[in-house]
């Protein structure tokens, strides 16, 4: 075993600081850091990567065309009363206008968006949705590749569950519309 892979899981068993959790290699397994605590990200399989890609296709050009920045797994500082909380988003948003930090740690976007993995709990990804809308984030998606669904939490839901013909759309992402038919149509396609 590395001493690199030593350390990382003598970390995930302790409480570190804010600067031990900084000091972390930026490899895979990601992690991030909540409450004190090393937490690892799921590490994608493919549903995952695929819906992140289409993802990325469809709010590219709406960035493209309205402003703003998005891109995924960058590193979000959340700061609430002297407590510091970093997290991974699988995919994030920020619209012009919405400060957005600096090249390694970004402040809280305006979308963010968590896509399920067949192994992680969906209570604790709704957990992380909700964290996310407390602490400045106008809009999460939580996709679930397996059931095709996404539940949605803005300031009108809390985890409103669309699926079928539904499409994914949101006053903070004026213009933008993606149908969760042609969001899943990936899952369907051929390997090439």
């Amino acid at each position: 075993m590395s001493e690199v892979w030593y350390n990382r899981l003598m970390v995930i068993r302790h409480r570190v600081t804010v600067a031990q959790y900084l000091a972390l290699p930026e490899e895979p397994p990601y992690f991030e850091y909540l409450d004190g605590e090393v937490i690892e990200k799921a590490m994608p399989n493919r549903d995952q990567g695929v819906i992140a890609e289409e993802l990325a296709l469809h709010l590219g050009p709406y960035r493209r065309r309205v402003g703003g920045i998005s891109g995924p797994e960058l590193r979000v500082v959340f700061e609430d009363a002297g407590q510091t909380a970093y997290r991974l988003p699988d995919y994030a948003y920020w619209a012009p206008g919405k400060p957005q930090g600096g090249p390694a740690v970004m402040l809280p976007p305006t979308l963010a968006v968590e896509i399920r993995s067949p192994d992680e709990a969906v209570a604790r990804l709704r957990e992380k949705c909700r964290y996310y809308r407390a602490h400045g984030v106008a809009v999460a998606w939580l996709i679930d590749p397996v059931a095709r669904r996404v539940e949605v939490f803005d300031g009108a839901r809390d985890g409103l569950v669309v699926h079928g013909e539904a499409s994914l759309e949101s006053p903070s992402l004026p213009g933008f519309r993606l149908a969760l038919a042609d969001l899943f149509a990936v899952l369907d396609a051929p390997d090439s």
